[in-house]
């Protein structure tokens, strides 16, 4: 039936030769080769990613390099299982890493917050001067007021040094999501 509906033409046409790339020229190789090949193929060892992939994972269970997409190993081990374990544990690293960081900030800056009431009298007292007295204008109390403001900007520029690490901390932990503990977990390859 289908030779009548076709021309002669038709049933001639062969497939184009296509490259493709030698990772899926390998694969096929493998799965499609021909017959007199499989004799040869079933003693290759079967497709399996390079170890230092970003999309490869090391089977806790057989140790065989595995890729990340696999629901299980060939071992028969469950790899999304064992991925989500990397995943969480990674996450709690970054947990615990931050808390680390929040109490040494926390510690640094105790001190340091008792040192500003240095500076309160240099503010306090101008203004006091000022309200009690009537000058309201006066150079003296402006210059009286200069070391507070002094005192306060370095406490104030300390206390931002001391934080930025804890902020940029709590930002990475914030922003961890599961593709970037996969791009931070892939091995960086040197070229």
């Amino acid at each position: 039936m289908l030779d009548q509906e076709f021309s002669d033409d038709v049933m001639k046409l062969r497939p184009r030769k296509l490259r493709l790339g030698r990772d899926v020229e390998r694969l096929l190789e493998g799965v499609c080769g021909p017959a007199e090949d499989a004799g040869r193929s079933r003693n290759k060892q079967a497709l399996r990613p390079n170890a230092d992939s970003a999309n490869a994972i090391h089977c806790a269970a057989c140790g065989q390099v595995e890729y990340i997409t696999r629901e299980y190993c060939r071992c028969g081990h469950y790899l999304v299982g064992q991925i989500e374990d990397e995943y969480f544990a990674y996450e709690r690293g970054l947990a615990e890493a931050h808390e680390r960081l929040s109490t040494e900030a926390e510690r640094k800056l105790k001190p340091l917050r008792l040192a500003t009431l240095a500076g309160l009298p240099f503010i306090v007292w101008p203004f006091l001067h000022a309200f009690l007295h009537g000058a309201t204008g006066s150079l003296t109390i402006w210059l009286w007021m200069l070391p507070g403001i002094a005192i306060y900007g370095l406490f104030g520029l300390i206390q931002a040094k001391i934080n930025a690490t804890r902020n940029a901390s709590a930002q990475e932990l914030q922003a961890a999501t599961f593709e970037q503990f996969l791009i931070d977990r892939a091995p960086v390859t040197s070229t």
